[in-house]
C-alpha cells in the first residue's frame, strides 16, 4: 500500500469559467479553459479512486479545520443562475476518518461539517471540470483555518500520510483564486500591489521554490484580497513540499481576478511503474 497521493494540483474555481454559466464572457478566458479541460483530462486519465479537494469557502474555523463527513455530497450551480446544474458525489469516509485520525494524532483540531451541508463552488467548479473529463469515483472535501501558514502544511502532509495508509490512488486539488483587485472591473476595484501577489505565487510555482508561499506577507496577501493561498499551502504539505514534474500551464485575469492552473507534483508515472 504505497499510492497516496499520485499528483496534486490547483484549479481556480470560478463559476464564470464553466461555458453553460458564462456564455461570451469565457471566450476572453479560452487559453485558461483549455488548460483546466488539458489537466482534468490528465487526471482522469490517471483515474483516482478519490479525489481531495481543499476549497477555501467552506465553512470555516480559526482554529480548526473542518471536513464534510456526510455520506452524499452534493452540490448545485443555482446561485449562480443553473439550478439544474448538480453534481453529486460518493465521500470516502474511509479516508475521511484516516485524515482526522492523522491530524489529532499530530494535535492538530478539526471539525467536522455536517451531512446535508452543500458544497460550495470553490469544490464545485473543479469537480465540474473533472466529471465533464470523465472522471468518476469518490472525493474528500475539506476547508482551510485561520491557523498559520505552517498548520496548513502539517495539514497537508496529515492528508498524504492518510492516503498512503490506505494505498489509495488519490489526487489532490488546492481550489484557488489569487487577487481579486489587477483591474477597475475587479469586484474590490483596483490596486497597483495587487499584481504582486500573483507574481510571486506564480513564480514559486513555476520555479518549484514552494518556501517562498508561506513568506508572503499577510499585508500583501489582504490587500490583495485573495482565496486560495492558504489551500495552497496545504497543496504544498500534501506534495511533501517537493517539487516532481512541477509546471504552470496557465495563468491569467480576464476579469480582474487571477487564475493559476498547476500542478506542485506528479507522481503518476511513478506509481504506474511501481504497481505494474
Amino acid at each position: 500500500m504505497t499510492l497516496g497521493l499520485t499528483m496534486t494540483a490547483i484549479f481556480p474555481h470560478a463559476p464564470i469559467l464553466i461555458g453553460a454559466l458564462s456564455g461570451e464572457l469565457a471566450r476572453g478566458a479560452a487559453p485558461l479553459v483549455r488548460a483546466i479541460e488539458h489537466l482534468s483530462c490528465a487526471i482522469a486519465h490517471v483515474n483516482p479512486e478519490t479525489i481531495v479537494l481543499a476549497t477555501p469557502h467552506a465553512p470555516v474555523a480559526f482554529d480548526a479545520f473542518g471536513i464534510h463527513v456526510g455520506d452524499v455530497l452534493r452540490g448545485s450551480f443555482a446561485h449562480h443562475g443553473l439550478p439544474m446544474l448538480v453534481l453529486q458525489f460518493e465521500n470516502d469516509l474511509a479516508l475521511v476518518d484516516e485524515i482526522i485520525g492523522e491530524a489529532l494524532d499530530h494535535r492538530m483540531r478539526i471539525f467536522e461539517i455536517p451531512e446535508g451541508t452543500p458544497l460550495d463552488h470553490g469544490a464545485l467548479v473543479p469537480l465540474h471540470f473533472l466529471h465533464e473529463a470523465g472522471w468518476r469515483g469518490r472525493v474528500v472535501v475539506l476547508g482551510s483555518s485561520y491557523l498559520p501558514d505552517r498548520d496548513h502544511i502539517r495539514y497537508g502532509r496529515c492528508i498524504e500520510r492518510a492516503a498512503r495508509a490506505l494505498g489509495r490512488c488519490a489526487v489532490f486539488i488546492a481550489s484557488a483564486n489569487l487577487s481579486h483587485r489587477l483591474s477597475e472591473a475587479a469586484p474590490y476595484g483596483y490596486h497597483p500591489r495587487a499584481a504582486d501577489f500573483d507574481r510571486e505565487i506564480v513564480s514559486s510555482l513555476e520555479q518549484g521554490d514552494f518556501a517562498r508561499l508561506s513568506r508572503i506577507a499577510p499585508e500583501l496577501r489582504d490587500l490583495a484580497v485573495e482565496c486560495g493561498h492558504r489551500p495552497i499551502l496545504i497543496a504544498v504539505g500534501a506534495a511533501e513540499e517537493t517539487p516532481v514534474r512541477h509546471r504552470v500551464l496557465s495563468y491569467a485575469h480576464p476579469f480582474g481576478i487571477g487564475y493559476v492552473v498547476a500542478v506542485l507534483a506528479d507522481r503518476s508515472s511513478e506509481e504506474a511503474v511501481s504497481s505494474s
